[in-house]
């Protein structure tokens, strides 16, 4: 009986070595937008015209790397809110996409929940997302001053961390003011 203590710190020691830590401590991958769209897809553009383009384009998803966390910057366009609180948004690739002109495709659309509530300093935010990027095309529901809006989008994360950021290497992410002429 004097030797139990130390068969159970040896068994807890030897259990606690063996569990998988390489999804918990991985570091995350920066990807650029132009990862979650197929290579023969081009580059999402600023439609100048705010006029939506006709038919399905952007549903075919690219991003297959599951179970690896991820870094995508982007803009933030809030789909739950309260006040300055932002409880789940879009990623976008451009300020202004979804609300002052039409949406970029699905597959350059990302839904993300942070872990905890995000404190929106101003409209289009540019933010780092990290986390498990799923893909699988689905919809979301947001209110705009002119009314309610259905976006399709291609990929999601949950439990996000999000952390503000003032520039990036992603030669995909357009900096533009809402109104899509003006830089920013």
């Amino acid at each position: 009986m004097k030797h139990k203590p130390f068969l159970l710190t040896f068994a807890a020691l030897a259990f606690c070595s063996a569990w998988p830590i390489s999804n918990a401590l991985a570091a995350a991958q920066p990807i650029f937008w132009s990862a979650l769209r197929p290579a023969d897809q081009a580059k999402a553009t600023v439609p100048l015209s705010g006029k939506a383009v006709s038919g399905p384009q952007g549903e075919t998803l690219a991003w297959h790397g599951e179970g690896h966390p991820i870094e995508l910057t982007g803009f933030v366009l809030p789909i739950d809110q309260d006040g300055d609180l932002v409880y789940e948004f879009m990623l976008v690739p451009w300020a202004g996409a979804c609300s002052h002109m039409p949406s970029p495709p699905p597959n350059q659309l990302v839904r993300v929940v942070p872990e905890e509530p995000l404190h929106l300093a101003r409209m289009y935010e540019t933010v780092t997302v990290t986390g498990t990027l799923r893909p699988g095309l689905d919809q979301a529901q947001f209110f705009m001053i002119d009314g309610d809006r259905v976006l399709t989008y291609g990929y999601s994360i949950s439990h996000a961390q999000v952390a503000t950021v003032t520039a990036t290497t992603d030669p995909d992410l357009l900096s533009l003011s809402p109104f899509g002429i003006l830089p920013r």
